[in-house]
C-alpha cells in the first residue's frame, strides 16, 4: 500500500505518461489545422534519419503554438525581436540539457530531435516535483491532509495540463512559484528574521521563466511585513516596557534592523536574474552589431539582432516585454473585446469565473480580515472590541476566518482581473493553473469525495492493524486509505478522479471540467486547433 505521498508521485508521473502517449495517438490520427503561426525555420541541411522521424511522430504533437518559439530559442537563441516575449530560463535548461543528451544519442538522432526530448523530460522532472511542493504547501496551509491530497491530484489533472507537458514552461514556473510561497511559510526563529534568504532563488528563477513571476515578490514582501507587524514589534514593545536600563535601549530594534537587511538581501537577489536578462536584451537588440546568423535565418520579416530600431529601446526603462506583446499579438487594455473571440471567452470561463466568484466570497465573508491584511487580530483590530469579535459568528465558505488564505486569494485575484483587461483571454487557464494554488483548493473544498464503501474501510483498517503493530499508525494515512479505497492504494495510477463516480452534480462537474480539458486540451493542441 502507497503513502499519499508515493500516490502523488506515482499519480503525476502516469499522468504525464499518458499525455505524452494522447499527444501520440492524436497527432498521428488527426490532420493538422493550418493555423498560420510562427514556425521555426528549418535548417536544410540537419541531417534526419530513422530515429529524427520515430521521435517526431511521438513527441512532434508538442511541438505547437508557442513551443515552437521555446524550442527555436534553446536552439538558435533570440534571433528575433518577437521571441524576446518569452523568457529565457526554460529554452536555457532545455539547451544544456539537451548538450548532455546529445553526446550519448548524438549518432541516432539530431539537435533539434535531442531539444525535444529535453523539454518532455524536464517538464516529466519539473512537474512531479511541482506536485510534492504543491502538497508540502498544502498541508501547511489547509492544515489537512485529505484536503491537501485532493488538491494535488485535481493539479495533476488540472485543466492547462498539456502546457504542463509541450516545450512550455508552465511546469517549470509552477516549480519556481509554489516552491516561493513554501518557503515564504517556513517557521524560523525571530533572530533570522522569519525570512529565508533562499527564497529568493525560486522567486528569481520564477521571474525568468513567465513574466508574472515578478508578483511573486509579493509573498517575500507579505511574509516579512506580516513578521515585523506580529512577532517583532510586540517584541520590542514587550521588552520595552519591562526595560530595566536605558543603556540596551539601542539594542531593542536590532530585529527589526536584521529583517530589512534580509528582506533587503532577499529582493536584490530575487531581482539580479530578471536584471541581468534586460540587461543581455538591450544589448542583443539595441546597440548596433553583426548578427552572424546562418543564412536560413535571415530571411524574414522579423527585427533581427543589432538593428537597434526598436522603439522600447529608446523608453528610459529599455524593458522590451511590454512593447513586443502590444505590436506583436496585439495586447493590451479591453484590446481583445470582439465578437470573433467570444470562443475564447468560453474556453477561459470556468477557471475565472470559479476564482473570481470564491475570492469575492472569501473578501466578502472576511472583510474584517481583509481590512486588516490578514494579521491577527490581537495585533491590528481596527478598533472592533474582542467582546463583539467573540459573539460574531464565523463565516462559513472557501477559506473562513483563515488570515492564511489572504496573500494567495488577493494573488490570483490580481491576476485573475489582470487577465480580463489585458491578455488573450484563453491563456487565463494555464497562467492561473500554473501561477497559483488557489483553483486546485477552492475544488478540493468544492468536491465531496464520500468515504469508501464499509467493507473496503473494514479491509483499510485491518491492514494497518497488521502492518501497525508495535508503532503508531499515521492518522493521515489512514484518511487517505479511506479517501481512495483499497485497490486505489495498491495502484500506482487508480484515484477518485478517475475511479470514482461523485455522488452530487457539483463534485461531477469539477471532475469532468478538469478530466474533459485534459482530454480535449491535448487533442485539439497537438493538432494546432486554437486552444486555452
Amino acid at each position: 500500500m502507497y503513502t499519499p505521498r508515493q500516490k502523488i508521485l506515482w499519480f503525476a508521473f502516469s499522468t504525464r505518461v499518458f499525455i505524452i502517449f494522447l499527444q501520440a495517438v492524436a497527432n498521428f490520427i488527426i490532420p493538422d489545422h493550418d493555423a498560420n503561426v510562427f514556425k521555426s525555420p528549418e535548417d536544410v541541411a540537419l541531417r534526419k534519419n530513422k530515429g529524427d522521424v520515430i521521435i517526431d511522430v511521438l513527441l512532434g504533437g508538442f511541438k505547437r503554438w508557442d513551443a515552437q518559439y521555446f524550442i527555436h530559442i534553446a536552439q538558435y537563441g533570440y534571433t528575433y525581436e518577437n521571441c524576446l516575449a518569452f523568457s529565457p530560463l526554460f529554452p536555457l535548461v532545455t539547451r544544456y540539457v539537451a548538450f548532455i543528451l546529445n553526446s550519448i544519442l548524438g549518432s541516432f538522432l539530431n539537435f533539434h530531435s535531442t531539444l525535444l526530448i529535453s523539454a518532455t523530460v524536464i517538464n516529466l522532472l519539473t512537474f512531479i516535483k511541482s506536485a510534492d511542493v504543491l502538497h508540502r504547501l498544502s498541508v501547511r496551509i489547509l492544515r489537512s491532509e485529505c484536503r491537501a491530497y485532493k488538491s494535488v491530484i485535481l493539479y495533476c489533472v488540472n485543466p492547462a495540463s498539456i502546457f504542463f507537458s509541450a516545450p512550455y514552461s508552465e511546469s517549470l514556473f509552477a516549480l519556481m512559484s509554489f516552491y516561493t510561497m513554501y518557503k515564504c511559510t517556513e517557521n524560523e526563529t525571530l533572530r533570522f528574521a522569519n525570512i529565508d534568504i533562499t527564497a529568493a532563488l525560486p522567486a528569481g528563477f520564477s521571474m525568468i521563466s513567465r513574466s508574472n513571476g515578478i508578483i511573486n515578490l509579493g509573498f517575500i514582501l507579505y511574509a516579512s511585513f506580516k513578521n515585523v507587524i506580529e512577532r517583532t514589534l510586540p517584541e520590542i514593545m514587550y521588552k520595552y516596557k519591562t526595560l530595566r536600563h536605558r543603556l540596551i535601549l539601542p539594542f531593542l530594534v536590532l530585529p527589526l534592523f536584521t529583517s530589512c537587511v534580509a528582506l533587503f538581501l532577499t529582493v536584490v537577489v530575487a531581482v539580479i536574474p530578471y536584471v541581468l536578462v534586460q540587461i543581455y536584451n538591450y544589448f542583443k537588440f539595441c546597440v548596433y552589431s553583426d548578427h552572424n546568423l546562418p543564412e536560413f535565418l535571415t530571411n524574414t520579416e522579423f527585427i533581427l539582432p543589432g538593428t537597434a530600431e526598436s522603439p522600447w529601446c529608446n523608453s528610459s526603462v529599455p524593458v522590451s516585454y511590454s512593447y513586443i506583446q502590444s505590436h506583436y499579438w496585439d495586447v493590451g487594455f479591453l484590446r481583445y473585446y470582439k465578437i470573433k473571440q467570444i470562443p475564447n471567452f468560453i474556453l477561459a470561463a470556468p477557471i475565472l469565473l470559479i476564482t473570481l466568484y470564491h475570492c469575492l466570497s472569501y473578501i466578502k465573508n472576511n472583510f474584517r480580515l481583509c481590512l486588516r491584511l490578514g494579521l491577527k487580530e490581537i495585533v491590528f483590530n481596527f478598533g472592533y472590541s474582542s467582546k463583539i469579535n467573540k459573539l460574531k459568528q464565523h463565516p462559513k465558505g472557501f477559506g473562513a476566518n483563515d488570515p492564511n488564505f489572504f496573500v494567495y486569494v488577493i494573488h490570483v485575484l490580481f491576476l485573475s482581473i489582470f487577465c480580463l483587461l489585458y491578455v488573450h483571454i484563453q491563456v487565463s487557464t494555464r497562467l492561473l493553473a500554473s501561477a497559483s494554488p488557489i483553483l486546485y483548493w477552492i475544488c478540493s473544498n468544492k468536491m465531496n469525495v464520500g468515504p469508501t464503501p464499509t467493507s473496503d474501510q473494514n479491509t483499510i483498517n485491518e491492514h494497518f492493524r497488521r502492518i501497525g503493530i508495535g508503532k503508531r499508525i499515521p492518522s493521515h494515512h489512514l484518511s487517505i486509505a479511506n479517501l481512495e479505497g483499497v485497490d486505489n492504494m495498491y495502484s500506482k495510477w487508480k484515484t477518485f478522479i478517475i475511479s470514482r463516480r461523485m455522488p452530487d452534480f457539483q463534485s461531477r462537474l469539477i471532475q469532468c471540467y478538469f478530466l474533459g480539458y485534459l482530454f480535449m486540451g491535448t487533442i485539439l493542441f497537438c493538432n494546432y486547433y486554437p486552444w486555452t
